[in-house]
């Protein structure tokens, strides 16, 4: 059986402008739960059917609360054993964004890092024919889990995304400081647009702010908003 859920989104927000560049859909309890909670009670024969799921109605609660008539893109995330299946595959939730009214050119799929990728030729092969339809492709959780630099090289998402376990606490610790500008340089090297996610004190900010970065993810801005797209406010 399917478990109940609902949709919580967080905003990634340009720290120049103060805009949100996108929400990213967060799977909740149906009375606001933590992602565990659901995921945790989900079979491992049953996680496709739940994560195609869980994208639909990401997309029917960013369309009843307004986000297509904000300009901002809708990031979805996806196992990336998903993407080249057809009962599950990112180009059904692509039609059902079509169908829905979305626009699907401020579509971002985050290939989730929660498991290892069985074929990663195949999946390459499956994400250039989407961004070949104009769908953006980012990478979670870049330098922990399965998210390997290697990866980058095979798959040339448009943007990847630089994990809090990476960042935390950077402005007090030289190394992790390097350690960030060096992912960052690898990143502007390859073509991808970096975003920083679990930004969490005006520390980290400063620090991030310094290393060039402007697009953001954290509590520092905006909690993720149950049923709700919150406003950030970018601290100055």
């Amino acid at each position: 059986m399917t478990p109940r859920f609902a949709i919580a989104f967080q905003p990634i927000v340009d720290v120049e402008t103060g805009l949100t560049l996108a929400q990213e859909a967060l799977v909740r309890g149906p009375a606001g739960e933590g992602a565990a909670t659901v995921l945790g009670a989900i079979p491992l024969e049953a996680r496709y059917a739940v994560d195609v799921e869980i994208r639909r109605v990401a997309l029917a609660e960013a369309m009843r609360l307004g986000l297509a008539a904000t300009g901002a893109a809708l990031t979805l995330n996806i196992f990336p054993g998903c993407i080249g299946q057809p009962e599950c595959c990112a180009s059904r939730t692509v039609a059902e964004a079509e169908a829905m009214g979305f626009p699907t050119d401020r579509l971002v799929f985050e290939i989730s890092e929660m498991e290892p990728v069985q074929d990663p030729e195949a999946l390459a092969r499956a994400l250039a024919a989407l961004q070949r339809r104009g769908i953006r492709i980012a990478l979670d959780d870049v330098g922990t889990g399965h998210a390997r630099m290697p990866l980058l090289l095979l798959w040339r998402p448009d943007g990847a995304k630089i994990a809090r376990e990476v960042i935390m606490g950077l402005d007090q610790d030289a190394a992790r400081f390097e350690r960030v500008r060096a992912t960052l340089a690898q990143l502007h090297a390859f073509g991808m647009a970096p975003v920083v996610e679990g930004i969490e004190t005006p520390g980290e900010l400063a620090a991030l702010r310094r290393l060039g970065v402007r697009a953001m993810q954290g509590f520092l801005f905006a909690r993720p908003g149950f049923r709700a797209l919150p406003v950030p406010v970018v601290p100055r």
